[in-house]
């Protein structure tokens, strides 16, 4: 499984930043309302992460012995999975989109408007999905000596059965 990488998230929240900056442009020039996030799919979107942080708590716990149930690892793949999904989400949906929506609601002189004040909301919510990612991947990361993928001196190798005597 490959890791967040910080660049990638950041070229994710650029692309569809100024993609929600010509969006909010088009959607102003021709009288249509600002394209923003109602503020419940933030307070839904929140409740999610928290539930995530809970289940990347129990990876961790039954990865260190300490949890009194085991988890399933496909279960625990998930989550980390779904603490990446989170992260691309809050980069790009929360973070990006919202923050170019609100440049071009300020270019546009309206600011303290409550849309503008709801995309500064949805952008914040962005930059906590992203936190909580990162924080989901270090939870369900496996140590170093499980992922050692070294043969035992004693396993045969491959090709070499026969060895040098019967040439």
């Amino acid at each position: 499984m490959t890791y967040l990488r910080a660049w990638v998230l950041a070229v994710t929240a650029v692309i569809l930043g100024l993609i929600g900056y010509l969006v909010a442009s088009y959607a102003e020039h021709h009288g249509l309302a600002t394209p923003v996030l109602h503020w419940i799919s933030l307070i839904a979107v929140l409740a999610l992460a928290v539930g995530l942080l809970a289940a990347a708590i129990w990876v961790y716990r039954t990865r260190t012995r300490q949890a009194d149930r085991h988890i399933n690892p496909l279960a625990a793949v998930r989550v980390a999975l779904l603490g990446q999904a989170s992260a691309y989400v809050g980069a790009g949906i929360f973070l990006g989109w919202h923050a170019g929506v609100a440049v071009q609601l300020w270019a546009g002189h309206a600011f303290g408007s409550p849309v503008s004040w709801t995309t500064v909301f949805q952008a914040v919510g962005g930059i906590v999905l992203i936190v909580v990612g990162y924080i989901v991947q270090t939870l369900c990361k496996l140590p170093p000596d499980a992922m050692d993928t070294t043969e035992p001196e004693d396993a045969p190798r491959r090709g070499l059965e026969e060895g040098p005597e019967s040439v």
